[in-house]
């Protein structure tokens, strides 16, 4: 018998960053299967822009909660908030991150520890707050949005790449310590994806970005956000600690050393 690989129905599913291009995907995908998602983002004119926007296609307002991740504070009230509201979280999106970029011997401190704070510190405070519920509960799936950076360096954007390395190493320590309490915790690693900050880009631009992936263009965000939905569905029951690479065969070609088709 093989597992429904198509619904959420009835899951509670906590998304940050969710006013952004990816977050917004995410959550289109989420609600394509059934879950109820909560919306979390730093950005809360955004996020009552896309509370507005589902309600109009959904006739359903999600909930949405104004949060910074980096606080400790804010995220426990948000844990606190989807649990009176819900009464547990079964499945939680980390995909708040911001990127700085910055030679290493210029990088500033104060940026390289800001990005640090978001996307690692950020996914490690939701992945407590939101845990607690799913430990709770003795079931619950974790997918953490990382990137072909943290596995591939990137010039310039050193603090970006460490940061999502250990996004990486957070995924499969959840994965070890969570298994056995009945909670899954995989990744996803996008490469290139059409994002709206790309919708000025020149021709030239998408060509050099896309020159060296197999598949020979960018994601869509809807791509990405469907790797991220079936790692946090029951057809992905098995799977844990894993990390989805969404880049179009890019990491092998790197490693295989190929620069692209013959022109």
């Amino acid at each position: 018998m093989s597992a429904d690989v198509g619904t959420l129905d009835g899951s509670v599913a906590v998304v940050t960053g969710a006013a952004g291009g990816l977050g917004g995907a995410i959550v289109d995908a989420l609600l394509r299967a059934g879950a109820t998602p909560v919306l979390l983002d730093v950005a809360g004119d955004a996020l009552e822009d896309a509370a507005r926007a589902i309600e109009r296609e959904q006739g359903q307002r999600p909930g949405t909660i104004p949060c910074d991740v980096t606080d400790p504070a804010a995220i426990e009230d948000a844990a606190a908030w989807v649990e009176r509201r819900h009464g547990r979280c079964d499945v939680l999106v980390n995909n708040a991150a911001i990127l700085e970029r910055s030679p290493l011997e210029e990088h500033p401190v104060d940026l390289w520890d800001r990005v640090l704070a978001v996307n690692v510190r950020g996914y490690f405070l939701c992945t407590q707050a939101f845990g607690r519920l799913m430990i709770a509960a003795g079931s619950g799936s974790i997918v953490n949005v990382a990137s072909l950076a943290g596995e591939s360096p990137s010039f310039g954007n050193g603090a970006y790449c460490a940061s999502k390395a250990g996004v990486l190493a957070l995924t499969r320590q959840t994965a070890v310590e969570w298994g056995p309490r009945g909670i899954r915790a995989n990744a996803v690693s996008p490469s290139f994806m059409r994002t709206p900050m790309m919708a000025g880009a020149s021709p030239e631009f998408e060509q050099q970005r896309t020159h060296n992936v197999p598949l020979g263009r960018i994601a869509e965000t809807s791509e990405v956000a469907g790797a991220v939905v079936f790692l946090a569905g029951p057809g992905a029951s098995y799977l844990n600690g894993v990390n989805v690479p969404v880049d179009g065969a890019l990491a092998q070609a790197r490693a295989a050393g190929w620069d692209g088709p013959a022109r």
